[in-house]
């Protein structure tokens, strides 16, 4: 049997990761690895989840694999998690093309506004438009992204939660040295010096 797996690690409590699994090249469904704790032992012990729904307020299976196609699951689950795993400690070189800092506008209902764009180099690709914004929360980025009617998706991103803060990092830290600080108050200049 082919089993192709799509998997992304989460950070949530209970979800170690999610993804999708498609047999065969014919049939496609979501799988999550959950995390519990084994009441006899104490240790936290995991399972792979497939699709269930609510119905008259108890939930059911949608979706039983076989005995046999449950263990191939979980084994190339396993696999490609292991693989994942893998990325988030061998994380490529990131190179800072150029910052061109914004001055700030501050529309008044708005909760985080442009500060700066930036191009970076990566695994050999080029992206532009990655921009630079201030929060509540201080500063962050955003991939470039296009808009849709049900919002802003990224064009291009990170699959890893590593790789995206190395960017995040890598970027600000530069937009730090850029920056010529007359259009920015102390308050933002003392932000920037923690980040």
């Amino acid at each position: 049997m082919k089993i192709q797996v799509e998997i992304h690690l989460s950070y949530e409590s209970e979800v170690l990761a999610y993804g999708m699994i498609t047999l065969e090249d014919l049939i496609r469904f979501p799988i999550q690895l959950r995390k519990y704790k084994n009441k006899e032992t104490g240790k936290d012990l995991s399972f792979v989840s497939y699709p269930r729904r609510e119905r008259n307020g108890k939930w059911e299976n949608v979706l039983v694999p076989d005995s046999i196609l449950r263990k191939e699951i979980e084994k190339a689950v396993g696999e490609k998690i292991k693989e994942e795993i893998g990325k988030e400690f061998y994380l490529p070189e990131i190179e800072v093309l150029s910052i061109c800092p914004i001055t700030p506008r501050h529309p008044p209902d708005a909760r985080a506004y442009i500060c700066g764009v930036a191009s970076i180099q990566v695994l050999g690709l080029t992206i532009h438009g990655i921009t630079i914004k201030q929060g509540q929360k201080g500063y962050f980025i955003n991939m470039p992204q296009y808009k849709k009617a049900d919002g802003y998706h990224d064009v291009i991103y990170a699959t890893g939660k590593a790789l995206q803060e190395k960017i995040e990092k890598t970027v600000l830290k530069e937009y730090k040295k850029t920056i010529s600080v007359p259009n920015f108050g102390t308050k933002q200049q003392e932000e920037l010096k923690d980040e």
